[in-house]
């Protein structure tokens, strides 16, 4: 078995960040329908999506704290959304999510480990947040480009590589935001401790 580890080769810059996944697996039929059917969650203009910790007072003002006031709303939307399909009792798996854990991710894609595997070419629908303050929530789809798996602790579990699918420039660009601030921070970090 392999362990974590990363040997990057891409066009897009990458941090090690974790943070926590929620996700399922879609068939590529129901994909296709989500895709169809066009995405609910209007495209916000491009002011206010990238933020920075360090001007945290001038980007609450006006349209980013509207941005990240839209963003909570939207997320507290989809899970009521979920706990009506659960409650519903139709087909409680529909809106099931399964926990994942994310160890990097940039603009073209991220990794994750899960503890079951997930095929190669399965799309999955995931939802995550990078950041807490500001709070940056994305919804995104990927594709499974590979799933190795890895002992962590004497526990077998699975690291995915996931290819985005269909991610608008908006959220590419709040997710190399919070790309360069965590740079930032290990810069920050090895200059105060060298």
């Amino acid at each position: 078995m392999a362990e974590i580890g990363s040997k990057e080769q891409r066009s897009f810059v990458r941090a090690s960040l974790s943070f926590k996944v929620k996700f399922k697996v879609l068939s590529q039929e129901e994909y296709d329908a989500i895709k169809e059917t066009g995405d609910p969650i209007p495209s916000p203009d491009e002011k206010g999506l990238i933020f920075d910790s360090t001007d945290t007072e001038e980007t609450f003002n006006g349209i980013a704290a509207n941005q990240c006031l839209v963003d909570l709303l939207f997320q507290i939307d989809e899970k009521l959304d979920r706990i009506l399909a659960v409650l519903s009792k139709d087909d409680p798996d529909i809106s099931v999510f399964k926990q994942g854990s994310g160890v990097n991710i940039g603009g073209s894609g991220m990794k994750m480990v899960v503890d079951k595997p997930v095929e190669p070419g399965q799309i999955i629908h995931t939802n995550l947040v990078l950041s807490k303050f500001p709070p940056i929530f994305m919804d995104v789809f990927g594709e499974v480009i590979h799933a190795d798996p890895v002992d962590e602790g004497g526990k077998t579990v699975y690291q995915l590589g996931i290819k985005f699918l269909d991610l608008d420039i908006n959220d590419r660009e709040k997710i190399i935001a919070c790309v360069f601030q965590r740079q930032r921070e290990i810069i920050r970090r090895e200059n105060r401790e060298g």
